[in-house]
């Protein structure tokens, strides 16, 4: 998020694993996963690839059949790497392809802040049917993309979130974008509505919406959506209120099938990290292997800043 990037000077990274209460509501998930176990770190250089700047990566997606990691920057673009791993370490991040989001007819798109990537097809043992999900702040919208950052499509928003005039502000639309087997496409504007009280986050599909308390840090954010093995969603939040206050990232678990009709889920708290120097903008997540993750920071395009790859696991 650009409206952050401009106030950070200091590289530092501190991990404190923590647990909170969630408000009391009339349905609780099991409690599969208990805490993040952060594995490996891997910093992407700010280089150019293909005349475009590897910068500004807002999320990630793994695709198993092409062994491809992709990456959509805020600036519309579409980056390819090659991950190599040995075990649960990242030995290195090599950019294979790089281009602009095209319309249809191969002009480019016009819709820029480019927030949120998923990736289908990718684990078919199928090669060559691969579609990125890309989800848009200003718009709002989210579009179907091949992974060349071609435009095949449009996927339907809930009726809630069609009016830009109903979000608190054009840098709080959809951040955020995943597909979960029993709901279809979900995602969540990184503040709430404002019809919504502001401490509240809500996940949406088409036509269901969940809501469950914000973390309990000033301007809480919805900044990435994604699916773990039992089919529960990881959410993280990114928290932020100024130069002299900590920036907080929380790794969040609700169970969309266990709200049943309470008017808030019951949200776990994965694992918290803060601090009042830390820089790592992190935005945007994907799964690699079952309970295997990988999280990406936005370096904003800043010399004191970085692109970080954080590779962890939820136990």
């Amino acid at each position: 998020m650009q409206f952050l990037s401009r106030y950070w000077s200091l590289l530092i990274c501190c991990w404190i694993l923590s647990a909170c209460s969630a408000p009391p509501v009339t349905a609780a998930p099991k409690q599969t996963y208990s805490k993040v176990e952060l594995l490996s770190q891997f910093t992407i250089p700010r280089t150019s690839f293909n005349g475009l700047t590897i910068s500004e990566l807002s999320d990630l997606a793994w695709d198993q059949d092409e062994q491809l990691l992709y990456a959509i920057s805020d600036q519309g673009r579409i980056f390819h790497f090659k991950l190599k791993l040995n075990g649960e370490q990242i030995l290195a991040v090599e950019p294979v392809f790089a281009a602009s989001l095209v319309d249809n007819k191969g002009k480019p798109i016009k819709l820029r802040d480019s927030e949120g990537l998923f990736a289908l097809n990718t684990n078919n043992r199928k090669k060559g049917d691969s579609q990125l999900i890309v989800s848009f702040e200003h718009g709002p919208r989210i579009l179907r993309v091949s992974p060349q950052g071609r435009q095949l499509g449009a996927v339907a928003l809930h009726k809630d979130l069609q009016n830009a005039k109903a979000y608190r502000s054009q840098n709080t639309m959809l951040e955020s974008v995943a597909y979960h087997p029993k709901y279809g496409f979900l995602t969540a504007p990184e503040r709430s509505l404002k019809a919504e009280p502001d401490n509240i986050q809500t996940i949406y599909s088409a036509k269901q919406k969940w809501s469950f308390s914000a973390y309990p840090a000033a301007n809480s954010s919805v900044t990435a959506l994604e699916i773990l093995p039992d089919k529960s969603v990881l959410v993280l939040e990114r928290a932020w209120s100024g130069l002299f206050h900590p920036m907080v990232i929380s790794l969040r678990r609700v169970d969309l099938a266990a709200c049943g009709k309470a008017k808030l889920c019951e949200v776990q708290d994965l694992g918290v990290y803060s601090s009042l120097i830390q820089v790592d903008n992190f935005e945007g997540l994907t799964q690699i292997r079952d309970n295997l993750y990988l999280m990406v920071s936005d370096d904003g395009q800043r010399d004191l800043l970085r692109t970080q790859l954080s590779l962890f696991k939820v136990e």
